[in-house]
């Protein structure tokens, strides 16, 4: 019974992109409470097992823009180019108006 338990999550992890690895994902793989997993995620990276990374998600469309290290390196300003070839009325976003998503990479 153990063996098949842990046979599934790992599954569930191998299932996971392992350049996006949300706190989301490691709560529900482990069934854990969502401050428990973000602990858990930043002990990865104290411990060089992931790098975090900061994605600004377009407020149109909510893919991800762009990825970066540091929340420092995100500009004031930015454009979706996914809004923009599509024609969308409006496709440049200051800071106040898109979101910053926090998310995990493992370190390779």
């Amino acid at each position: 019974m153990m063996e098949s338990f842990l046979a599934r999550k790992a599954e569930l992890l191998e299932l996971t992109d392992p350049d996006r690895i949300y706190v989301e994902n490691i709560r529900s793989i482990f069934n854990l409470p969502t401050k428990i997993a973000k602990l858990l995620c930043e002990l990865a990276v104290k411990s060089g097992q992931f790098e975090k990374r900061y994605g600004v998600k377009c407020p149109n469309c909510s893919r991800l823009i762009k990825v970066y290290n540091t929340l420092d390196e995100i500009p004031q300003n930015i454009k979706c180019l996914s809004c923009e070839v599509l024609e969308v009325d409006r496709f440049e976003f200051n800071r106040a108006e898109f979101d910053v998503v926090t998310f995990y990479r493992l370190r390779r």
